[in-house]
């Protein structure tokens, strides 16, 4: 009996050590959710935990999310790092209720967290910044303000609201939103300005300009701008000018205009300036025009002799030898600048570019003439210290003759226009050598002395220097192949560096003068091409020819 106790007790043991081992604890994963982050109108992100899964995989592990009513949407298979998975929801609807919840797959079994419920914002009306004024006129305003957040829905109208403070009266003007990029975008990348013009306003009068911006939810405004206009001649109909002021018009030295005027207005005003139809002086007075207001149009008889008028241009010759105009504000409607439209107008210092114009010529004998400047509404141009360039600056357009001392070109310029240093008073000019293209005539008649081009310019065109009479010095670049007509005509050159290797084609009279250049200018060229320069059919006709 004590043997067979003993036996059940030994297999007593063994069968119970045999139970701990066969029966390892291996647990369910559990998965939860976190509350929804970054809550938008139109996105969120979800976050969920893995713990607890003893050992067990889960290769297919993502979210479900639907809100009332609406279909359950899937996110794809996603990756676990340190138990934790994460994913951003977009494209979701503003303002609605939306639940979800993490599930996983180990291929047998589908594990799935609790439910997580979150809100998106409503959508809500626009913010506006606040009015930026950028040009201005005794009776009309150009401006611009920035929708910065559409508030989730598509504008539908914006301007800007004008209060008459003494008065009280409210008025409405409403921009054109049509060529905005995309007002349905409040994205950084998108360009939500809005530019508005707004014609007849209160003369003499203190008014309060709120821009605002309306979507379905409501209208929402910015910080107000406060103006004072002043007083305008208006100009009932096109050549109504010279009848409205009578016989007193030659007495004014100053005056703001509004109305539309055709070329009996033009006509007019010259006369008022000191200049008839014919090119005689007058006894007007008038220095200071302001034409903010004015819409050139079509008709009524030439200004001066075979020039008429043209719909929202300043045509040649339109203000053409009146020196004791000082100052004139051309109209905001004003799209083309013609050549010569201020030829010899001595007094004039500044010249203003309206926002609307895209084609621009430059005068010459404006003598005083400092400055150009430009609206900062123009989308085509662009004065940098006075000078007047291209949109991107990369090409300089027109130099105020009446500009002095050292002048360096922004190294963004590649390019020099037609007539652009034109009767300058630059002596000393260095052309950096990112310029590869120039314009007929650029220093046509200009005082300059010495001149260094751009290595890489190949062609110095017609009339370049011509008329140049204080030019000794020129430095051409070593890309230099082609020189036109009429280049050097009438300068007292004494020196020309050539760093080209090759001899440069010369057109016909490139050494045009009555100075007997050929004998007189020493020509400097690279040591190793001093013999192809002296055997050449031009450039051998110089007589001093060295390195």
């Amino acid at each position: 009996m004590r043997h067979n106790a003993f036996l059940i007790l030994i297999m007593t043991v063994v069968l119970a050590g045999c139970q701990t081992y066969d029966a390892p604890y291996n647990p369910q994963p559990i998965l939860r959710v976190a509350d929804a982050m970054g809550i938008t109108r139109t996105d969120a992100t979800v976050t969920g935990t893995i713990t607890d899964n003893g050992g067990n995989s889960l290769p297919d592990l993502y979210f479900e999310w639907w809100h009332d009513n609406g279909t359950v949407s899937s996110s794809p298979s996603l990756s676990v790092e340190d138990n934790k998975v994460e994913y951003s929801l977009h494209d979701l609807k503003p303002g609605t209720g939306y639940s979800y919840r993490l599930k996983g797959n180990n291929g047998r079994v589908v594990f799935t967290s609790g439910t997580g419920h979150f809100q998106t914002l409503p959508n809500v009306v626009p913010v506006v910044s606040q009015l930026t004024p950028l040009a201005k006129g005794p009776a009309s305003m150009i401006a611009s303000f920035q929708i910065y957040d559409n508030g989730g829905e598509d504008i539908i109208e914006a301007g800007c609201h004008i209060r008459n403070i003494n008065s009280g009266n409210v008025t409405k003007h409403i921009a054109d939103i049509s060529e905005l990029s995309d007002l349905s975008d409040s994205s950084d990348n998108s360009d939500n300005t809005v530019y508005i013009t707004m014609r007849g306003l209160e003369k003499n009068a203190d008014l309060e300009i709120t821009p605002y911006a309306v979507n379905s939810i409501g209208e929402a405004t910015g910080t107000p701008l406060v103006i004072t206009t002043g007083n305008s001649i208006s100009v009932s109909a096109p050549g109504m000018l010279a009848e409205l002021l009578g016989d007193d018009r030659m007495s004014y030295t100053s005056l703001s205009f509004s109305g539309d005027m055709n070329g009996d207005d033009i006509r007019t005003l010259r006369e008022m300036a000191g200049m008839d139809f014919y090119g005689e002086e007058t006894t007007g007075q008038l220095t200071d025009i302001d034409l903010t207001d004015v819409n050139f149009v079509e008709g009524g008889s030439n200004y001066i002799p075979s020039r008429y008028m043209l719909k929202d241009v300043v045509g040649y010759g339109m203000f053409q030898n009146l020196s004791r105009l000082r100052r004139v504000q051309l109209p905001n409607t004003v799209n083309t600048i013609e050549e010569q439209a201020f030829q010899n107008c001595r007094s004039l210092t500044l010249i203003t570019v309206p926002a609307g114009v895209a084609v621009l010529s430059p005068s010459d004998g404006c003598t005083s003439l400092e400055e150009i400047r430009v609206s900062p509404a123009n989308r085509n141009y662009k004065s940098i210290d006075g000078v007047l360039f291209n949109a991107g600056a990369n090409a300089i357009l027109w130099f105020p003759m009446g500009k002095n001392g050292e002048y360096s070109l922004p190294a963004s310029v590649t390019a020099i226009g037609d007539y652009a240093f034109r009767n300058s008073h630059i002596a000393h000019f260095t052309m950096g050598n990112n310029v590869t293209q120039m314009g007929k005539a650029a220093f046509f008649g200009s005082s300059v002395k010495s001149v260094v081009l751009s290595d890489n310019l190949a062609t110095i065109p017609q009339a370049t220097f011509q008329s140049c009479t204080s030019l000794t010095e020129v430095h051409l670049g070593s890309a230099v192949n082609l020189i036109g007509a009429f280049v050097f005509d009438g300068c007292p050159l004494t020196d020309i560096y050539l760093s080209a290797a090759n001899p440069p084609v010369c057109s016909s009279g490139t050494f045009s003068s009555s100075l007997d250049l050929m004998k007189l200018c020493r020509l400097h060229v690279p040591e190793q091409s001093i013999s192809q320069y002296r055997h050449h059919p031009v450039w051998g006709k110089f007589e001093n020819i060295s390195r």
